[in-house]
């Protein structure tokens, strides 16, 4: 993966850093954002002067539990876009450059349909839902412009070392993966299994 370029945002310091790491010493330069960057500016930031993006990773938190009955419709809609627009700029962002690199990576990190199984998840569920359909449709979208886009799963509840998670999407960015297409990648050591 040398002579590549990475973007990586994410709101965990400890896992950015992994992630970071392992990405250098793949070949990739990398530069991390915290989640409150500017997606423009951020972008901006990664590609410098060539105009060309090869990896995105972008980790998508999720609401906090809150019972469904009696909440605040503003502050139930509030949440779940709080958490889900930034993923959807940043790609949106990205896109053009990742397209003009003809190896181009796009890797969520989310928690997939883990959340459906919490109580009080209901906002939770919208973001992590709507993060699956997010990583479908980006895949088919992208795709013919030789963009992969694929999401890891972490189970909130029992989540994988940072390097567990740094090697993952290491993977997920070399050319052997290059034919994984808008799959949910779960990490974890067994349990209910999900489509």
């Amino acid at each position: 993966m040398a002579d590549r370029n990475a973007l990586v945002r994410w709101d965990d310091a400890g896992i950015a850093g992994a992630v970071a790491g392992r990405l250098t010493a793949d070949g990739v330069r990398v530069t991390v954002v915290p989640d409150t960057a500017s997606p423009d500016g951020a972008v901006a930031e990664a590609v410098g002067d060539s105009g060309v993006l090869d990896v995105l990773v972008c980790a998508v938190g999720q609401p906090d539990p809150a019972p469904f009955l009696g909440a605040d419709p503003a502050r139930w809609y509030a949440d779940v876009m709080a958490h889900l627009t930034p993923a959807f700029a940043l790609a949106r962002a990205a896109a053009p450059a990742l397209r003009r690199s003809g190896a181009g990576r796009l890797v969520f990190l989310g928690s997939g349909w883990t959340a459906a199984d919490r109580p009080c998840s209901t906002a939770a569920a919208a973001v992590q839902g709507a993060l699956v359909a997010l990583t479908k449709t980006l895949a088919r979208d992208l795709g013919p412009d030789a963009v992969t886009v694929n999401e890891l799963v972490a189970d909130p509840a029992s989540p994988p070392s940072p390097e567990v998670l740094a090697a993952a999407v290491s993977y997920l960015c070399s050319d052997p993966a290059g034919t994984v297409v808008g799959q949910l990648l779960t990490l974890g050591r067994g349990g209910p299994l999900r489509p």
